[in-house]
């Protein structure tokens, strides 16, 4: 267990009068600079929204659930240390190709539009799928989390 993600729940559980420790723990991005970097987004108040792969969920049962409605997770900067909890409010299951300029707007990522999403997101899904020998395409489904950040360090 993270120690700073915990003391960070614990306090947001004391404040908030939450009795429950329902939560997940995870950093934005595959390294330590794009954690830090998409995090500064959502600290900002530009990041309202993520996507992932739904395939990958699928792939691994025992690994990370899919998200849902009122499900909080603690935020990691790329030092591993807990700055941030959100509250997911939106799961959209679509594919690839009918992702919107209001998705790449809320993902709050260089231009904020569908291009810049795409442009970034394709890449990035490519490279998770090819470790798995699976192709991208455009009727891959994507799992389109909108988020309120409900408290930050």
């Amino acid at each position: 267990m993270n120690q700073s993600a915990l003391e960070l729940w614990t306090q947001f559980k004391q404040d908030q009068g939450i009795s429950h420790d329902h939560y997940d723990v995870w950093a934005f991005g595959n390294s330590p600079q794009m954690a830090d970097e998409l995090l500064a987004l959502v600290i900002q108040g530009k990041k309202t929204g993520t996507s992932s792969l739904k395939l990958l969920y699928e792939l691994e049962p025992e690994g990370e659930q899919m998200p849902e409605i009122g499900h909080y997770s603690v935020l990691l900067d790329g030092n591993d240390q807990a700055q941030a909890i959100i509250c997911t409010r939106v799961v959209d299951v679509l594919p690839f190709s009918q992702i919107t300029e209001v998705h790449g707007y809320l993902e709050g990522e260089g231009e904020r539009n569908l291009s810049y999403w795409r442009k970034v997101h394709r890449p990035f899904f490519e490279q998770e799928l090819n470790e798995r020998n699976l192709p991208l395409s455009e009727d891959l489904l994507i799992v389109y989390e909108l988020f309120e950040v409900v408290y930050k360090r």
